[in-house]
Formats: structure tokens, sequence, C-alpha cells
């Protein structure tokens, strides 16, 4: 008797435990789109993205004059102070000649203002603008208020901050870099779990004036077509559990069964 409760426990275990492919592979062309058939070339859209506190920013100074890029040079206590307070300073103070030309690649992180900080610059609005913008605000202060005549500014991410929760390893995240997809974001915190509900991830994206929630369907390859294909800083990327988890499937009911079956035994 207690072996036909055990084989119909085990039965039951491996079918409610069973997680249907189409829920977990990623990149699925379900609706047979020829756009995204294999070995087709896609292109995924880019928007542009403005600026907000605690972006993380590579800023080049670049000169024919040698003492021109000078003053814009970070203290080693600036480096120092900005990255003991965890907002992703990754260097400074780096200069050199290229071709005779003057340059000095340094990272600054936008304040909780909103504001840019920079060495003899008064601080600078940088939240709203684009890195393009930012760029020729910077460019035109320099000429303007230094005398500068013969200067460039490179201005673009360093990194992007994000965060991850739910049934993805969770915490924030830092990828280095301008740009990320939400594969590699997600990758980057440690993956899915076995019992994330890869169908429904959802996304809180800051906008103008608020925030907003979507919900994304990540097996689909369709995904690479829309403006949620690239992470911006600041996400919120929350994978809620498959359903299959409200009744004790996945590692949960095997683990329920186990010690089930370890009861049973014993008994």
């Amino acid at each position: 008797m207690v072996k036909k409760i055990l084989g119909l426990v085990v039965l039951i275990a491996i079918v409610s435990s069973c997680i249907p492919n189409e829920k977990i592979i990623l990149f699925q062309n379900k609706n047979d789109n020829d756009a995204l058939k294999l070995d087709t070339l896609i292109t995924p859209p880019r928007s542009e993205y403005y600026l907000q506190p605690r972006d993380i920013l590579s800023i080049n100074f670049f000169s024919n004059v040698e003492t021109a890029v000078e003053p814009f040079r970070q203290s080693t206590a600036d480096v120092i102070a900005t990255t003991g307070s965890g907002q992703g300073q990754q260097g400074g103070g780096q200069g050199g000649a290229q071709g005779g030309r003057q340059s000095l690649g340094q990272t600054f992180v936008i304040d909780n203002n909103g504001f840019l900080l920079i060495n003899t610059l008064e601080p600078l609005k940088a939240t709203g603008l684009t890195t393009k913008a930012l760029k020729d605000s910077l460019e035109s202060v320099i000429r303007r208020v230094k005398g500068v005549k013969d200067i460039s500014v490179n201005v673009s991410l360093a990194g992007i901050r994000y965060t991850t929760t739910g049934e993805i390893g969770g915490g924030q995240q830092l990828i280095v870099g301008s740009e990320a997809n939400l594969l590699e974001a997600i990758a980057n915190a440690g993956g899915f779990t076995i019992n994330a509900d890869r169908q429904k991830v959802q996304v809180l994206r800051n906008y103008e004036g608020g925030v907003k929630w979507h919900e994304i369907d990540v097996t689909q390859r369709d995904l690479m077509l829309t403006e949620f294909w690239y992470v911006k800083p600041g996400d919120i990327i929350y994978a809620p559990p498959l359903k299959l988890r409200e009744i004790g499937a996945g590692d949960n009911f095997l683990s329920s069964t186990g010690i089930f079956l370890i009861s049973l035994t014993s008994n």
C-alpha cells in the first residue's frame, strides 16, 4: 500500500512540476514574423535618452592648447569621495596627448539635484538633456566663461545603473558602458530562477513627470523591435513567479514532495 502511495506521489510530482517550454524558451518567433526569422538582419529601434540624477557619465576634454584641459581635472579627494558614496565613480584624472592634442578623460556622476559638478565650473544642470545637448552646453560654457576657444568635449554614459527583483538575482546592478539590452541586464544580475514568469516581466521606467509600469514577454522575439529591448538607467526589472508556484509546483513542489516522502517512509 505504501509503495502505491509513493508511486502516486512521485507521478504527481513529475507531472505537476513540468513547465511548458513556451514559458521558458527565449527569442521565440511566436507570430512567425518574416522580419524576425533566423539569419535575418534585425535593427532594434533606439530612442533618445534624457539624463537623470545619479547617471554615470564619461566626459573627455580635448584641446590643442597644452594647459586648456587641466582646470577640469578632478582632485584625488573628489574621486575618493565620489567612489565612497556609492555613486559608481570608476576613475579620473587620466590625461595625455594624442597627435599633439591634449586630452583628459574622467567619470562623473550627476548629483541628486540634477547638476553636474566639474572642477572650476559652476554647477551645470544636466538632467533633461541628451548627452549631445550636454556636450554642446559644456563647450559653450568653457568657451564663454573660461575663454578657451579651442576646446571640444565628448559625453557618453559610462555605466547603466538599474535594479532587479523578484525571480531574478536581486539588488542594484551596474553595467559598464553606454548601452545594454534587457537580456544582458537580466543575465548580469544572475539570470532568471526556474520559477520566473518570463512572459510577464515588468519594467518600471522613469519618464518626464513620473514613472510607468510596463509588462514585457521576453520569450517573444518581437521584444527586439520595441523600445524595451534596451535597458535604461534607473529601470527596475521585476520577474514575478509562475502560477505553478502558487500550487507548490516547480522547485517548491519537489522540495515539499521530498519532505513528504521522508515523513511517510519514516512512519
